[in-house]
């Protein structure tokens, strides 16, 4: 009897560790990132201006945008900038700032987590609960101001529905993690976006971040 009481006893312990969930931070789920290598040109910024101004003009036709492109490509020559290199660079950066972005820890998929942050709600129940929210690691991130890259972003799914009081508060979420790099037009405040989602997790909850401290 004792000992088929260690066994349950064991077998309850065991259950219950497996059971608690992962506590992340934001730099757990960025650790995919690929590391940019491109250098960026130093330039003013009228060369900067003089730079975007070849990008624009080579897109159009005729004989006073070629006579401008020319004008603003020898103004670069003369300031000692190769334009196509410097554009070439700027290619290069840009392809490896989006391969960086999207780049995803898949260590985390289908276990249960708990990450800290902000939350944006993108869509409501008929009682105005939030069951579709982001988590972002920053305060007020993808209203009026640029989204994080993909990786710093969780689609949050919370049937039950959570009450927003204010998304400049921090909150504990906890729930299944998965890693899926999706891009989807959402709602926000401010207007529909289309924004570029690294993971998403089945909220089981979601709690103020002090409280829960």
């Amino acid at each position: 009897m004792r000992k088929l009481m260690i066994i349950l006893l064991s077998l309850v312990s065991t259950h219950t560790w497996a059971a608690e969930p992962l506590q992340l931070e934001w730099n757990d789920l960025n650790k995919g990132a690929v590391e940019v290598t491109t250098k960026l040109p130093d330039l003013t910024d009228p060369q900067k201006r003089l730079l975007q101004e070849v990008i624009v003009l080579q897109q159009q036709e005729g004989e006073a945008a070629r006579t401008q492109l020319d004008e603003a490509l020898a103004q670069l020559k003369e300031q000692g900038i190769d334009a196509e290199q410097a554009l070439q660079a700027r290619q290069n950066y840009m392809q490896e700032m989006q391969a960086s972005a999207r780049a995803v820890n898949t260590e985390f998929d289908g276990k249960t987590v708990r990450v800290p942050g902000f939350v944006v709600p993108i869509s409501f129940n008929e009682e105005m609960l939030a069951t579709e929210l982001l988590l972002v690691p920053v305060a007020g991130a993808c209203i009026h101001m640029p989204p994080p890259p993909a990786n710093q972003i969780v689609r949050i799914s919370y049937p039950q529905g959570f009450k927003v009081q204010n998304v400049q508060y921090p909150v504990w979420v906890e729930g299944d993690f998965h890693s899926n790099v999706v891009t989807e037009e959402v709602y926000l405040v401010d207007g529909k976006s289309n924004l570029s989602m690294g993971y998403e997790m089945t909220a089981n909850t979601i709690e103020d971040y002090y409280q829960a401290n």
